[in-house]
C-alpha cells in the first residue's frame, strides 16, 4: 500500500460534520465540487492535504473525479490524485474511464496512477481490461495494465497475447507471468527460448528461473545451456546468471566451456565466472582455477571477487591458487590492481597458511600492494613480521 493509499476509503462515507449529523446533498456536492477543484491547484504538499478532504468525501466526489482524470488540458499532477481517488470505486463507470485513460495517455506516471487505482479496484477491472485485449491497437496498453495487477485472473488473459505479432507485448506478458511461478507458464516459457525477440528470451529465462522450484535442474539446465551462445549479450549474460543458480555438471560445463573460448567476449566471460563462483563447488573451482591463464584482467578481477563468498571446505584450495597467481604475475605497473586484489583476496579468504606470503609482500616495490598485504595480516589477525 502506498502512503496515499492509506487516505483511500474502502467504501464510500458520507462526511459528517463536528455535531454528527450528515451533511445535505446540495452542501456535499458544493464540497466535494471544492475539493476536487484543489487537486489542481497550489504544490505538491497542498494537493496531498487537498487529496485527504476528496477522500473523506466518498462518492459525493465521484463525478468531479471522474471529469477531472479525463480533462487532457488538466495538469498531471490533478489527474494523478484523480485516478489515485478512483481505485475506491468498484463502480462500472469508473473501471471504463480508467481504462480509456490508461489507453489515452502519454504521461506515464498517470499511466502507473491509473493502473495503480485499477490494481485496487481489482477482478472487476481485470474483466473490463481483458476485453481490450481483442482490439489490437489498444493491446499493448491493455497488457501493460494486466502486467501491473498480480491476480491469478491475469494468467489466462497474459496467455492468450503470447501470440501477439509485437515482441514488447509478448515480453510483458511473460515477464507478467513469470511472477506467478505457476507451473501452467513452462510450455509459453519453453517456447519463449526461441523467440527472434531478445527482450521475450529474456524475458522467458526469468520466467523458468521463477519455476526453478518445480523443475528438474538438469532438465532446466539443459533449457538454458544453449543461450549462453546466443547472438544477444544480454541475453547469453542471463542464461550465464540463471546457470549459476543451479551447483551441478549439467551447469558447471556449459559454463567453462563458454568461459575458456576464445571467441567469448569479455563481458560474457565476466558473467560466466560470476556464475560459477555462486554455484560454490569444488568442480566450479577447479575449473576456475584452470581457466586463470586464459582470461583477461577484466574477468580474473571478477573471479578474485567472487572467492570470498566460497564455503569454507574450498577456501584453503582458493588461497594456494591465489599464491601461485601472485608469484607470476610481476611487481610492475601494469599488473597493480591485479596484484592488489589478489592480496585482498587472500585476506578475505582467512587461510593462516599465507602468513608467509602476506608478510614478505609488505616489502613489495608497490605501495598499494603493501597496504593490501598489512590489511590482510590484521584482518587474518596475524604478526607483520615473521616470529
Amino acid at each position: 500500500m502506498s502512503s496515499f493509499d492509506q487516505f483511500l476509503p474502502a467504501t464510500p462515507v458520507n462526511r459528517a460534520d463536528s455535531a454528527g449529523a450528515t451533511t445535505a446533498p446540495g452542501a456535499a456536492a458544493a464540497d466535494a465540487s471544492a475539493a476536487v477543484t484543489g487537486l489542481g491547484a497550489g504544490g505538491f504538499h497542498d494537493r496531498w492535504e487537498q487529496s485527504r478532504q476528496v477522500a473523506d468525501l466518498g462518492e459525493a466526489a465521484l463525478a468531479d473525479l471522474l471529469a477531472m482524470v479525463q480533462a487532457h488540458d488538466q495538469d498531471w499532477e490533478a489527474r494523478w490524485f484523480a485516478a489515485r481517488a478512483l481505485g475506491s470505486f468498484d463502480r462500472p463507470e469508473v473501471i471504463a474511464t480508467l481504462v480509456a485513460t490508461f489507453a489515452t495517455t502519454a504521461d506515464e506516471d498517470l499511466r502507473q496512477a491509473v493502473a495503480a487505482a485499477l490494481t485496487q479496484i481489482g477482478p472487476a477491472a481485470i474483466a473490463a481490461l481483458g476485453q481490450q485485449l481483442a482490439q489490437p491497437a489498444l493491446r499493448p496498453v491493455a497488457v501493460q495494465a494486466l502486467a501491473r495487477i498480480h491476480h491469478p485472473a491475469t494468467v489466462p488473459l497474459l496467455l492468450e497475447v503470447l501470440a501477439d505479432d509485437r515482441s514488447p507485448v509478448r515480453a510483458t506478458a511473460l515477464d507478467a507471468l513469470g511472477t506467478f511461478a505457476d507451473p501452467a507458464t513452462l510450455p509459453a516459457m519453453q517456447r519463449g527460448l526461441n523467440d527472434p525477440s531478445a527482450a521475450v528470451r529474456l524475458a522467458a529465462m526469468r520466467g523458468l528461473l521463477s519455476l526453478r522450484s518445480t523443475l528438474d535442474p538438469a532438465a532446466l539446465a539443459s533449457w538454458l545451456a544453449p543461450l549462453l551462445d546466443d547472438l544477444d549479450l544480454a541475453a547469453a549474460q542471463q542464461a550465464a546468471y540463471g546457470l549459476g543458480r543451479l551447483p551441478l555438471a549439467a551447469a558447471t560445463t556449459p559454463l567453462l566451456s563458454k568461459l575458456v573460448s576464445p571467441n567469448t567476449p569479455a563481458a560474457l566471460q565476466i558473467a560466466a565466472v560470476r556464475a560459477l563462483t555462486w554455484q560454490n563447488t569444488a568442480v566450479a573451482l577447479d575449473g576456475l582455477i584452470q581457466a586463470w591463464d586464459a582470461l583477461g584482467e577484466a574477468p580474473r578481477l571478477a573471479l578474485l571477487q567472487g572467492l570470498a563468498g566460497l564455503e569454507p571446505a574450498l577456501r584453503a584450495q582458493a588461497a594456494l591458487a591465489l599464491g601461485a597467481w601472485l608469484r607470476t604475475l610481476p611487481a610492475i605497473a601494469a599488473h597493480s590492481t591485479l596484484r592488489r586484489h589478489l592480496v585482498l583476496a587472500l585476506g578475505q579468504l582467512g587461510s593462516p597458511a599465507m602468513a608467509p606470503e602476506l608478510q614478505a609482500l609488505l616489502h613489495d616495490p608497490d605501495p598499494g600492494v603493501q597496504i593490501h598485504a598489512e590489511a590482510a595480516l590484521r584482518q587474518l589477525q596475524l604478526p607483520l613480521t615473521q616470529a
